[in-house]
Order: C-alpha cells, then sequence, then structure tokens
C-alpha cells in the first residue's frame, strides 16, 4: 500500500508543469540600445571536432555553424587544464591555473574566494547586470566567487552532506523522474540538480524568459548558460536518443552509456580499456547530445532575434574542455595530454557588434585570451596583472599571435590506461579526497597527497604544428614530440631534436613557474 501511495504521490508530481510559462515573452525594449549585451551559450565535455564548420561527417550543428558565418570560430583553442573547475576559472580570469590556483575540481573554501579579478567583476564595475543558470554541471559558478549577481545554479556537488541527502543511487536515479519541474526545482533541489541528469530544455527556457526580463531594463547585461548536455552519461531527451542508435542495437548502453552510478563504477570504467566499452554507440549518443545542445542554441538565438537585441547583442558558444574516446588510450578528459588531445581543444565562437564574420582563426590560442579579447571588443580595460592577450587585433586578417598553449593533467579517478609505466601516481580519488570542514561538507583533497598530485602532472606546450610532453616518472623527466599537422600521435622526438631543443626550456620554465603552488 505504502509503495502504491509513493508511486501515485510522484505520477502526480510528473504532471505539475515544469515552468510557469512554456513559452518565451518578448519584451517591450527601450527607444535606443545602451551598452552591448554578452550572452554565453556554453556546454560541458563538447569536442570542437563535432562542429559543422570543423568538417564533422555529421550535420549535427546547423545553428553553431550558422553563427560561425556570422562571427569568428577559433578553431585551435586550447584550455590550459581539462577539468572543469580549473578550465572555467580560466576562461573567466585569463589566468593559468597554477596563478588563479584551482588545480583540480575540488577546491578548498579558501581556494575558491579567488584573489584574482575576474571577467565578470569587469563587467559588474561597468554596470552590467551579470547572471549564471545552470544545472549540475555549473555548480562551480556559486562554489568559486566569479562575482556574478544573479545565480540559477545548484550549490556545491562535490559535498557529503549532498550526497548524502541524495540517498542511494537507484532511489535518486528513480526519483530524478518525476522531480524535474517547480516542485522538484523547490523543494528537492539535491534531486533536481541529481548530477548525470541534465536540464537542457528548462535550461533553455530559463535563459529566454531571463532575456526578455534583463532586456526591459535600461542597463547592458550579461548572461552565462552553462549545461551539462554534452557530459557523460551522454543521456539525452526523446527523441534526441533515437537519432543514431540502430533500430536493432541490444547492448547496455541503449540510452545512456552505463556502469557510472557509483564512484566505485567510476574509477572502475576509467581504468578500462577500448576492449570494455561500446565505443560506437557510446559515439551515436554522444552525438545525439551534441544535436540537442545545438537545437537549443538555435530557440535562444532565435529569440534574441525576436526580442531585436542581435545588432547589439555579443553571443559566444564555448565549452570547459572536450572528451576522449581512446585516441589517447583512455577516454575522459585530461588524462594524459597524449598527441592532438582531444579533450584540451574547446570550441570557441564568438559573434556580435565589431565581430568579423566568417573568420575560421586557425592559429594557437589559449582560453585565457578569451577575457582580453571581449574585454578589448567591448571597449573596456584589460588588466595588466593577467596571462592571456587580447586576439581581437588578429582576428580581421587572420594573422598569427604566435602564442604557445600550456596545459597540465587533471586529478586521475584511479590508474589511467596509456599512462607511462613508471609514472609517478598517487591513490584513487575515493582515498585521495577528504572533508576537513565538517560543517561544510566540502570534499577536498587530503592535503598530506596535494604535493604528489603537482609533481604527478604530465605538461606540455604546443603551437601551431608541435607538442611537447612532459611526463614525471619516478626515474626522472620523461619527453614525447607529437607532429600535431602531419602524425599527431605518433612520438617523434628522436627524428626532430632541433625542435625538443626550442621547446623544452620553454615547457621547464613554465613547469618551475607552476609548482610554485605546491604546499
Amino acid at each position: 500500500m505504502a509503495l502504491y501511495v509513493c508511486a501515485s504521490f510522484t505520477f502526480y508530481l510528473a504532471l505539475l508543469p515544469i515552468h510557469k510559462a512554456r513559452t518565451s515573452k518578448i519584451p517591450v525594449l527601450p527607444r535606443e540600445p545602451i551598452k552591448n549585451n554578452i550572452i554565453l551559450i556554453g556546454v560541458d565535455t563538447l569536442r570542437a571536432d563535432k562542429l559543422g564548420g570543423l568538417a564533422y561527417h555529421r550535420k549535427l550543428t546547423p545553428n553553431i555553424d550558422k553563427l560561425c558565418e556570422q562571427g569568428v570560430l577559433f578553431e585551435n583553442c586550447i584550455t590550459p587544464l581539462a577539468r572543469t573547475a580549473p578550465s572555467l576559472t580560466s576562461f573567466l580570469t585569463g589566468l593559468w591555473p597554477h596563478n588563479h590556483f584551482i588545480r583540480d575540481n575540488y577546491p578548498d573554501l579558501a581556494e575558491s574566494k579567488l584573489s584574482c579579478n575576474s571577467f565578470i567583476q569587469s563587467l559588474n564595475k561597468n554596470n552590467y547586470v551579470t547572471c549564471a543558470i545552470s544545472d549540475w554541471a555549473g555548480a562551480d559558478f556559486k562554489k568559486i566567487n566569479f562575482g556574478f549577481q544573479k545565480l540559477s545554479v545548484p550549490d556545491d556537488q562535490w559535498n557529503l552532506k549532498l550526497l548524502l541527502r541524495q540517498g542511494p543511487a537507484y532511489l535518486r536515479l528513480f526519483l530524478s523522474l518525476f522531480t524535474h519541474n517547480n516542485f522538484g526545482n523547490r523543494f528537492l533541489p539535491e534531486i533536481y540538480y541529481l548530477a548525470g541528469k541534465p536540464l537542457t530544455s528548462h535550461l533553455g527556457r530559463e535563459c529566454r524568459n531571463t532575456i526578455s526580463e534583463l532586456a526591459k531594463k535600461n542597463q547592458p547585461f550579461f548572461i552565462n548558460l552553462f549545461t551539462s548536455t554534452t557530459h557523460v552519461p551522454f543521456g539525452s531527451e526523446y527523441p534526441y536518443y533515437n537519432l543514431f542508435t540502430p533500430k536493432d542495437y541490444t547492448g547496455d548502453s541503449r540510452f545512456i552509456m552505463t556502469d557510472l552510478n557509483t564512484p566505485e563504477q567510476i574509477v572502475e570504467s576509467q581504468e578500462s580499456t577500448v576492449e570494455h566499452h561500446d565505443l560506437s554507440q557510446i559515439i551515436n549518443l554522444y552525438d545525439s547530445c551534441v544535436k540537442e545542445f545545438d537545437d537549443e542554441v538555435g530557440k535562444i538565438i532565435d529569440h534574441i532575434d525576436k526580442c531585436g537585441l542581435r545588432d547589439n547583442t555579443f553571443i559566444v558558444i564555448y565549452s570547459d574542455h572536450g572528451t576522449d574516446f581512446f585516441e589517447t588510450e583512455c577516454w575522459g578528459q585530461g588524462n594524459t595530454l597524449i598527441g592532438n588531445d582531444p579533450s584540451a581543444r574547446i570550441p570557441l565562437i564568438i559573434s556580435g557588434p565589431g565581430v568579423p564574420k566568417n573568420v575560421k582563426f586557425s592559429h594557437v590560442c589559449r582560453t585565457i585570451d578569451f577575457m582580453p579579447t571581449m574585454l578589448d571588443l567591448l571597449g573596456m580595460e584589460i588588466p595588466k596583472d593577467i596571462d592571456g592577450v587580447s586576439l581581437a587585433p588578429y582576428l580581421k586578417d587572420n594573422s598569427n599571435p604566435n602564442l604557445y598553449a600550456y596545459q597540465e593533467t587533471g586529478v586521475w579517478m584511479g590508474k589511467i590506461p596509456g599512462q607511462h609505466p613508471d609514472q609517478i601516481t598517487y591513490p584513487d580519488i575515493i582515498e585521495l579526497l577528504t572533508i576537513p570542514d565538517i560543517k561544510s561538507g566540502t570534499l577536498v583533497i587530503d592535503e598530506k597527497y596535494y604535493p604528489t598530485v603537482i609533481q604527478a602532472k604530465n605538461r606540455s606546450i604546443q603551437d601551431d604544428r608541435w607538442k611537447l610532453v612532459y611526463i614525471p616518472t619516478y626515474h626522472g623527466a620523461v619527453y614525447q614530440l607529437y607532429d600535431l599537422k602531419n602524425d599527431p600521435y605518433r612520438n617523434v622526438i628522436d627524428h626532430y631534436p632541433e625542435i625538443v631543443a626550442e621547446l623544452q626550456p620553454k615547457l621547464d620554465e613554465w613547469i618551475s613557474h607552476s609548482n610554485h603552488s605546491i604546499i
């Protein structure tokens, strides 16, 4: 009887309206537009090579491709650390991870306060309304003090109290079927924002309504929408998950990538090789997610047009990092830096007033260059104490800024396939994390392991053609060299000593600077 009552109640919740307004209102605008607005549309774990503008064989992104024609597509934009918290922080501060001090997904309370200026704070000083909207993937926008005035994002997801409130995996997954609505958002946020469950259409509608509300005000606005649409386990809404899955498919990954419900399963999956995964079906699911994201982008851009905001609005498409599908012998992101690592390269498109149209910026640039580039395009002062540079002067004629992109690996879940056999290692994620402040419940890296975590990071330097990778082993440093243009996954270090001689001193110097944050 009790089970029947529970089932009836959850079924009733499922019938509740998802939002008060099913359609987005078109605002009545002030007669004369003021400063330019900025709308960032981001997604977690989107590979750059999935864009039609970069010749992917499936036409997944017609709306993003059209935006590329109206602005600049940065074809080779590299994140310095392919994990969400450090990548987003570099994107919004213009700093290398070792200079903003967030070098993993588990910053403590002191690191989360940020001792540097951010792009958001610069906009606040220029009288912008600044907003962030996200599902579970964007909890860092609240945890890390970027300076957003308005936040519609969940609390920290790496938190023991949150995990306990969510309950066992089977229970929280069941409840999540019935709580993606107003009731769940208000009374069960732990389940509404459940990790692994994207809120793509919900967030898109919220973004459009926020645009309408802010457009009524006599004040410029900045909206950062960030979704988990393309994040593992690659689950999309109906009908997207049916787009590429063969009708006769009978494997376990029919709707999502399976066996990722517990920390133990995630560690085991990260340690497995390609033979343990139904890779073609996983890519089918991932492509479905990309298509769903692009459709939502199209709805938002269409709404911007209907609101009459297009001429004075910058639209930016971005991601925090891509993902590997065993090109580097493992899946995930930020694990090895091997060759033309697809997890390091993000899609970045900027369209708006004064931005050249239909430009494919082919040269290496970095996510740390986004903040100074946008400030330059907005005519605002660029802080002198950042690592990034403005790309605005190079866009019109597609000239080469001759930049080096540096990277470091993230924190591994367990032993990663493809690692050097003598790689310096540390315990897996379950043992690595601790809770120094029981009151907050925040999970952080145990300080006794932190120096080893920093020491164990692979590092790399790359330009338009070459990538030199540093691997710390128990017997000293090992270097690998990759020709990104001609043979991107074969180590050719023995064939080009002159390239190694040019790049290694620069990489070693950067490593020396980046190790200053070791406890």
